[in-house]
């Protein structure tokens, strides 16, 4: 059956032509580049969001809605056929068309630096039908075509064609309420308002983020008025914050895991010391020792302050596939020890955590405390905690046995996680492209993939959770930590609503 679905366009009320204001944003981590398709990172997504546009966008509760594009037909189960916004035009005043969107979907399916790879992987091809058409055809029935849009910002292909990765980079050329203006990495990015932006133009003649990424200097910059947002809030500060009646205090649950990745692959790791000389991670007994051993509620309590819910699996309840059967075992160092000995390690083993120090909420502090408990039961843990522009480098080169981390299902579907994180890792597709432990259950892989293709979204979740239960339960090809609380502040004046996706949109901001 034909089935059609339209969209209104969303139109804000202009600002008064008198408001030249600054928007000033302190963030605990700043953007890792200005090309939307090299990084699927939240923190550079977020600021990203504020320059590009994508064909579909989602509300601060991850519903979807029409963006560049404004109303889309599913003629056949393979087959979509977008209808594009008119009148849009890009920064430099290129006008906006199906040319676009076309070069675009080519470029972050086949650039080999993509990290939005496996979001397109699923569609075959994109054509253009007119200047304001395109046929997209799926490889199979695809039920989250639409969520899977969202991670691809539009690009103007007059501007981009044929220029360097580097050029592009570093010169951003959207569609989006706001333009930037300099960028000077780890200092700041400044943007100025996009007068012709088709929802209307935003509330603020200017923004400027900031990356803070010392909590100590984060904090002080909101109590002393010289930002007028900040995000991850410490949670040492939290009381002070609250207490300070200049400020508005916010909290959102978060779809972010915080999770151990491992080395499943290699016979030798190169940051572990065990008796034999092998990789001992390559046994499941010792990753449910680890997992075992791992005392989640105290880090929560004493780490997190309570600003964390313990997690049992790869997604929470507000994403698609979450499985409320899977809960999460008890803190048991006698069974850990017994696992370990069953495996060959009676006295365990020295191993490095890699962990990042300025992109989660306390992600080093964790780490020690993983590393504090695993000591109890025989594993010596020696901390790497680095920036994360070093940390990313290095375990994406595989530099590394065992790390900590962080995923959010930004779509609202499992299926980010288990396509990015959990299949085994295929360069050509990009399945697998942030697999950095190479776990590898062809099982699992079969699941994930058949998922893709279930339009019946009662079948699609039990195929969702299976392939969690082998992944996760079976194998615990991860350690699942707890999943993040957003927390922000915000000056009295400043009219803000935080999101599920963890994104600051400025245009929303009043």
């Amino acid at each position: 059956m034909k089935k059609t679905i339209l969209g209104l366009a969303t139109v804000a009320l202009l600002c008064s032509a008198g408001n030249a204001e600054t928007l000033k944003v302190g963030l605990a981590s700043g953007a890792l580049s200005m090309d939307p398709y090299a990084h699927n990172e939240t923190a550079t997504n977020s600021i990203l969001s504020n320059v590009f546009d994508a064909l579909i966008s989602f509300d601060k509760d991850i519903n979807t809605h029409p963006g560049l594009a404004v109303s889309w037909t599913n003629p056949e189960p393979t087959v979509w056929i977008m209808k594009l916004r008119e009148g849009v035009k890009f920064h430099n005043g290129s006008k906006f068309n199906a040319d676009d969107v076309v070069f675009s979907f080519n470029r972050v399916k086949n650039w080999n630096k993509s990290g939005f790879k496996g979001k397109v992987s699923a569609i075959d091809s994109v054509e253009k039908i007119d200047d304001y058409t395109v046929k997209f055809v799926t490889k199979k029935p695809y039920p989250v075509f639409l969520r899977k849009l969202t991670y691809v910002n539009i690009l103007d292909k007059e501007t981009l064609e044929g220029k360097s990765d580097q050029w592009i980079g570093l010169n951003p050329v959207g569609t989006g309420p706001y333009k930037l203006t300099s960028w000077s990495k780890g200092d700041h990015i400044k943007m100025d308002v996009n007068k012709d932006y088709w929802r209307g133009v935003a509330k603020f003649d200017k923004v400027l983020f900031r990356p803070l990424t010392n909590n100590a200097t984060r904090v002080a910059a909101i109590l002393s008025n010289e930002v007028d947002i900040i995000n991850r809030v410490p949670v040492v500060d939290v009381n002070r914050v609250k207490a300070n009646d200049k400020l508005n205090f916010f909290v959102q649950p978060g779809l972010r895991l915080i999770y151990l990745q491992m080395d499943q692959d290699r016979d030798k790791s190169p940051f572990i010391k065990s008796p034999d000389g092998k990789n001992p991670l390559k046994d499941v007994r010792v990753r449910k020792a680890i997992y075992y051993g791992i005392n989640e509620d105290a880090i929560v309590k004493y780490v997190m302050k309570g600003f964390a819910k313990p997690a049992a699996q790869l997604s929470p309840s507000a994403v698609f596939g979450h499985d409320p059967s899977i809960k999460r075992a008890s803190f048991d160092p006698k069974k850990a020890k017994a696992l370990l000995a069953e495996a060959g390690y009676p006295n365990g083993f020295e191993i490095q955590l890699d962990s990042p120090n300025n992109r989660y909420i306390n992600d080093a502090q964790i780490a020690q405390a993983v590393a504090s408990s695993l000591a109890k039961i025989g594993i010596k843990v020696k901390v790497n905690a680095t920036p994360k522009s070093t940390f990313f480098k290095e375990t994406g080169k595989l530099n590394t046995s065992f790390f900590l981390i962080g995923w959010a299902s930004s779509d609202g579907d499992a299926s980010s996680i288990l396509d990015g994180c959990v299949h085994t890792y295929d360069a050509k597709t990009g399945y697998g492209r942030y697999n950095r432990g190479r776990y590898s259950n062809p099982k699992v892989d079969a699941l994930i993939e058949e998922s893709a293709g279930i339009m019946d979204p009662a079948k699609r979740l039990k195929v969702l959770q299976e392939a969690q239960k082998l992944a996760i339960v079976d194998d615990q090809n991860f350690i699942p930590l707890h999943y993040q609380v957003d927390i922000y502040a915000s000056k009295k004046d400043i009219k803000f609503e935080t999101r599920t996706d963890s994104r600051i949109w400025a245009y929303d901001i009043k």
